[in-house]
């Protein structure tokens, strides 16, 4: 079984980054090989230009997004770490949507909308915010965050979606935080083994 995760946080030092830790850890448990995605480090171009609609026009992607879609196709399992700014995703890990999971290999249209073609994959998408939980449920930040990246994208493409926010991150104690990342090691031992693997 094979993981590929995509991670969208600044710096080295974040709260994103020990989940991030903690994730690599836990497939490492289960044995599962896993591909990091840090689109940081990668200097990931983010913005879905004229020359990338005119490729997927024609039926084909850029040299880096070719690569990327390999990773993403011969993966089990997606999942993604972010950060929660301004009640979505991080501008380059939005853009890695946008040119990665192009249509005609994320998703084709047919007469009732959109069709997911990355099926039989599962993602655990694991994101953070400053807000409480009892605020964003208020606000409904709650809801919003999950359907953008829950409906909107992931399971419209054919993904199974586990989602957990993490709330309050830089307002918690230390054993909060802990309590937070022994939930990652519990949301990655759900992993289900492909079938016929």
């Amino acid at each position: 079984m094979k993981a590929c995760i995509v991670f969208a946080q600044e710096g080295t030092e974040s709260f994103c980054h020990g989940i991030l830790s903690r994730v690599t850890q836990a497939l490492d448990k289960q044995q599962i090989t896993y591909e990091v995605r840090n689109l940081y480090q990668m200097n990931f171009q983010p913005v879905f230009n004229a020359d990338d609609m005119q490729r997927v026009e024609q039926g084909t992607v850029s040299a880096d997004i070719a690569s990327e879609q390999t990773i993403i196709t011969d993966a089990d399992l997606l999942v993604m770490i972010y950060p929660v700014w301004w009640w979505s995703a991080p501008a380059i890990l939005k853009g890695y949507i946008d040119r990665v999971f192009t249509n005609g290999f994320a998703f084709r249209y047919e007469a009732d909308g959109p069709i997911g073609l990355l099926t039989n994959k599962q993602a655990i998408v694991i994101t953070t915010t400053r807000e409480s939980a009892e605020t964003m449920s208020a606000t409904g930040l709650d809801s919003v965050v999950s359907k953008q990246i829950v409906d909107g994208t992931l399971q419209m493409i054919g993904y199974d979606v586990t989602y957990q926010n993490f709330a309050a991150v830089p307002y918690v104690d230390d054993a909060v935080r802990e309590n937070m990342l022994a939930e990652v090691d519990r949301l990655v031992s759900t992993v289900r083994q492909p079938v016929g693997v």
